[in-house]
This record gives structure tokens, C-alpha cells and sequence, in this order.
């Protein structure tokens, strides 16, 4: 998608960050609204920029408001045309910038009381699954992993150690903490009153074909793993947000960390490391990838440090 980035700033800066914008081939239209702004006081500048020069546009925009007041706000152009660039903008690219990434997992990885309740019904959902008939089991999986957020506060922690944000790794290693503990508790406790209310016995998880084939790690379980981490980390970095659920599916992270749970009720402390190790394995590779990813994205694409 396109941008339209938006920027208030001193309107002495104005004239040098105009003529920059004239000058650049990616910024498809231009405003300037003089004396508009005011909180903070200055012009309004309203820009419509091909996606492959939206960072090259906020650097500038950076630069000549180093130590000064200004706001930028960015959206995504639902469509851009131009008689002239039609060109360039039907073959535009499909690339993240740090701010909007940044936003979207500040909204969706945080410690709210929406995002633990979520986590919470999740590990409800995986364990239901765990004592279900293999039909319900891979249904209960799949909307367990849909409907606890737990990939965004994964993602929050690769970003911040990689563009070295204090505040972005502490917050996303918060959420996962508080997060995951509060879905295994919801399968500690859904287990615990499945089988007190004669709804389920223990021997449907230990018996359970899913059960079997998660506890012990396995090559294959590697490499899905690696690709689910990865697809899940580039959906992120190419703002694909809306599919994110797949490699969610793919991880095996929810039912892993719901399979903890009910090993702490059943007081089995080799399936309860079994099954961490798995839990951890997707974790680790979420965070490895995920700091190789944006790193080289860096290097190569954005060639910047986000706004501050």
C-alpha cells in the first residue's frame, strides 16, 4: 500500500524540506498549508509517497526537525493514481515502515486486561482440544491459536533489541511473560474442572495422539518452526497483519503452552520439560529470526532509525 504522510512542522524548516520533497521522484503529491498547525505551531505539510519512498521521506523529515518541535502522523492510500507515475505506482512494493510496525504491536502486545483475557480463553480452547475427539482437537487448536494474541508480544521483543528500543523489548517481554502464564493457568484450572465434573479423565490427554506428538522434538518439528517464524516475522516487516494467524497455526506455541498446564495439574514434571522445551523452541526461533529479519531490513530496505 501507498502512504500519506502527514506533518506538522516549524515553518522554518519549511522551504528546506519542500524543495526536498519536490525534488524526490517517490512523492507523488504535495500540500503545504501555511500557519495550519497549531499544536505544535507551525505548517501542515500533506505528502502522497510510494511505499519504497516513505522512509526516505521520514529520514528527511527527521533531519530538518532534529531538536524541534513537530508531529507526523502516516497512513495507508487505499488507491494513487497519477497520469504520469502510473508506472511506478502499480509496480510499488510491500514494506512495513518502523513507525506503523512499532504501533501495531504496541496496540496488540501490551498487558491490558483484553489481551489476557484472550490469552486466558485461548488456553480454555487448547485444552478442550487436548480431551476432544481428533475432528474437535485440530478445530480447537486452530481457533485456540486464532483467538489468544500471543505472536505480537513475541514479535515486540526481536524489534526492540534489534533497533535498540529499551521500551519496546521491556513492554513485549512483559506481555509474553503474563500472557502465556495466564493461559497455562487457564489449562491448569479448565482441566481441573473437566475431570473433577467427570467431563474428561486424565488418561484422555495421556493417551491423546496430539499429546504423543508433542512431546518429544522432533527434525521436522524444527523446520516448521524455522518457516512458520519466519513467514510470521516477514508478515510483520511487509505489514500483512491480517493473515498473521497462519504462522500463529503453524507454531504449535498455544497448545504447547496449554499442554504445560495440564502437566502442572497432573503433577508430571517430565512431560511438563518435554513439553517447555517445545514451547521454547518456537519462542527462540520467533526471537532469532525475528532479530535476523529486521536487521537485515535495516541494512538493506529502511537504511534508517524510526522517528523518536
Amino acid at each position: 500500500m501507498h502512504r500519506t504522510i502527514e506533518a506538522a512542522i516549524p515553518s522554518t524548516a519549511t522551504p528546506a524540506v519542500t524543495k526536498a520533497l519536490v525534488d524526490d521522484p517517490n512523492v507523488i503529491h504535495l500540500s503545504v498549508h501555511h500557519n495550519a498547525s497549531l499544536k505544535p505551531k507551525g505548517d501542515t505539510l500533506v505528502i502522497h509517497v510510494l511505499n519504497r519512498g516513505a522512509d526516505d521521506v521520514l529520514k528527511m523529515l527527521g533531519e530538518h526537525t532534529e531538536n524541534i518541535e513537530f508531529s507526523i502522523a502516516t497512513a495507508e492510500v487505499a488507491s494513487l493514481s497519477h497520469h504520469s507515475k502510473q508506472k511506478e505506482i502499480n509496480h510499488d512494493v510491500d514494506e512495513a515502515i518502523w513507525e506503523e510496525m512499532e504501533t501495531s504491536l504496541r496496540h496488540n502486545g501490551k498487558t491490558t486486561t483484553n489481551y489476557l483475557i484472550l490469552m486466558f480463553i485461548g488456553g480454555m480452547i487448547a485444552t478442550v482440544g487436548f480431551v476432544s475427539e481428533i475432528h474437535d482437537l485440530v478445530i480447537a487448536f486452530i481457533a485456540a491459536s486464532i483467538i489468544a494474541p500471543g505472536m505480537e508480544p513475541l514479535a515486540k521483543i526481536p524489534l526492540g533489541i534489534a533497533l535498540k528500543k529499551t521500551d519496546v523489548l521491556i513492554t513485549g517481554l512483559k506481555a509474553t511473560f503474563f500472557g502465556y502464564l495466564a493461559l497455562i493457568a487457564a489449562a491448569f484450572l479448565t482441566f481441573m474442572v473437566l475431570v473433577n465434573f467427570g467431563l474428561a479423565k486424565e488418561a484422555d490427554f495421556t493417551h491423546n495422539e496430539a499429546t504423543a506428538a508433542m512431546l518429544h522434538l522432533r527434525l521436522k518439528d524444527v523446520v516448521l518452526s524455522l518457516a512458520a517464524a519466519t513467514a510470521s516475522i516477514i508478515m510483520y516487516l511487509s505489514y500483512r497483519t491480517n493473515v498473521i494467524a497462519g504462522p500463529l497455526i503453524a507454531l504449535i506455541i498455544i497448545p504447547a503452552a496449554a499442554a504445560m498446564g495440564i502437566s502442572l495439574y497432573i503433577q508430571n514434571w517430565e512431560w511438563l520439560a518435554n513439553f517447555s522445551k517445545r514451547f521454547l523452541l518456537d519462542v527462540v526461533t520467533i526471537v532469532i529470526v525475528g532479530i535476523i529479519c529486521i536487521v537485515l531490513k535495516q541494512k538493506f530496505v529502511h537504511k534508517r532509525e524510526p522517528l523518536r
